[in-house]
């Protein structure tokens, strides 16, 4: 397929910067965060590790990650040259897209409160020009041209494992080892550097999301739970309150609030437009049910089923660090867990508690993780809940044993997840 791409030269480029300048020259300065980076394989220039460079900029995808996954439609492809538009005026700054995009191109800006990226240079493409980052590099290590580009070649050449159809073509080092030398003198300094860079994902910044799907997990669990003769739940203001309370925690992170509305308008191909369309009408049926008319209890229930399974699959674009594509902190899992729990269905209660330590267990070792001790803590929290139900003791000590050890296992959930990082491969490579 014939279509316009950047051409990459890792072993012309010297780490100059002037495609960057050409960038905000071009663009307008960019802040806090520009739109085309120079990344290096260590930062601190020791002659005894090579030293080289990959500048990289939005690659502009067949099937871009980004205008996928965004639930504001917030992004558009120019038809003609390939480019792949942000619409300030659309986005929501949920920064669903940071996540999404396996290059870090889009870049949150907190002052105005949306994404911004590059534009391809879009205006100059139509005027047969070049992008301006290709234009002014002074030693030919970054072009733009037109020309048959495959989708294996894209493969191939993307600096992240990844396909998407990415419209940069790398010329990779002929040597990738750098010059042999004495490594004596910098073994101490060597050292010092073995770092990854800063993840993308942490529970740390992402708490309201925590805090939102462990409330999600229980509400849908306790409205299920109705559904037999076994648990009664009349706390209808206060079960709408929390409702209330996890729609507000999910809201936290967007950079402009009052385009919330915006999240359901692409609920054909992003799972974060899905959650927001069957968040909302499982607490719309509740409503209706409690208040107005006796809606079908099985009815928001499955509807609330699915509210689950989209919030897991929000994050199936991750790079899973565990071996297998199922944790036990999943959303779902979790609802299952608490319902089984609500009715006293101890059989369930003790599969569910069981599978998920195994799997725990399972990730603890296959991982290597070092947090022995916390691991220990959230396994003995878990199997607490099952002897205390066993033993028929009272089930709020239960719903608090459980939901401590939920709550540490979705802790780690968000900082074992990795999502596609440039800087990452770099570090590796």
């Amino acid at each position: 397929m014939v279509r316009n791409i950047f051409i990459f030269d890792q072993n012309k480029c010297v780490g100059c910067h002037a495609c960057v300048v050409a960038c905000m020259n071009e663009n307008g300065f960019q802040s806090p965060n520009q739109w085309r980076n120079i990344l290096q394989s260590q930062d601190f220039h020791f002659p005894n590790l090579p030293l080289f460079y990959l500048s990289l900029a939005c690659n502009h995808c067949e099937d871009a990650p980004c205008l996928k996954n965004c639930p504001a439609l917030a992004y558009s492809r120019d038809e003609k040259t390939g480019a792949i538009i942000h619409h300030p005026e659309k986005c929501i700054g949920c920064k669903y897209c940071t996540w999404a995009c396996p290059y870090d191109a889009p870049t949150f800006n907190a002052k105005i409160g949306v994404i911004e990226k590059c534009t391809f240079c879009n205006h100059r493409i139509e005027e047969n020009l070049k992008p301006a980052c290709a234009n002014q590099c002074p030693v030919g290590a970054l072009d733009f041209v037109n020309l048959e580009f495959s989708r294996e070649e894209s493969i191939e050449s993307s600096p992240v494992p990844v396909n998407v159809g990415s419209s940069i073509k790398i010329n990779k080092l002929r040597k990738e080892n750098g010059p042999e030398m004495d490594l004596n003198l910098f073994t101490d300094q060597t050292e010092q550097i073995k770092h990854e860079p800063k993840k993308k994902i942490t529970a740390h910044e992402e708490w309201p999301l925590i805090i939102f799907t462990i409330l999600s997990a229980l509400l849908v669990s306790i409205y299920a739970a109705e559904l037999t003769n076994s648990f009664t739940f009349s706390y209808k203001i206060t079960y709408l309150f929390f409702g209330v309370l996890s729609a507000m925690l999910s809201m936290l992170h967007l950079g402009k609030k009052n385009r919330a509305w915006r999240s359901v308008t692409n609920i054909r191909s992003s799972w974060l437009s899905r959650e927001i369309v069957l968040f909302s009408l499982f607490f719309t049926g509740v409503f209706c049910d409690f208040f107005i008319y006796d809606i079908p209890n099985f009815i928001i229930s499955f509807i609330g089923i699915l509210f689950l399974f989209a919030i897991d699959m929000i994050y199936r674009l991750a790079h899973w660090r565990w071996p297998i594509r199922i944790h036990s902190a999943q959303t779902l899992l979790i609802g299952i867990t608490f319902y089984a729990l609500f009715v006293n269905w101890f059989e369930l209660f003790a599969g569910i508690i069981i599978f998920k330590t195994i799997l725990y267990i399972y990730r603890k070792i296959k991982y290597k993780n070092p947090q022995w001790i916390i691991s220990t803590l959230r396994i003995t929290f878990a199997l607490a809940g099952l002897v205390l139900l066993y033993f028929e003791q009272s089930i709020y000590y239960i719903i608090a044993t459980v939901l401590i050890g939920e709550i540490r296992d979705r802790i780690e959930f968000y900082n074992e997840l990795t999502v596609p990082d440039p800087k990452f491969e770099l570090s590796i490579t």
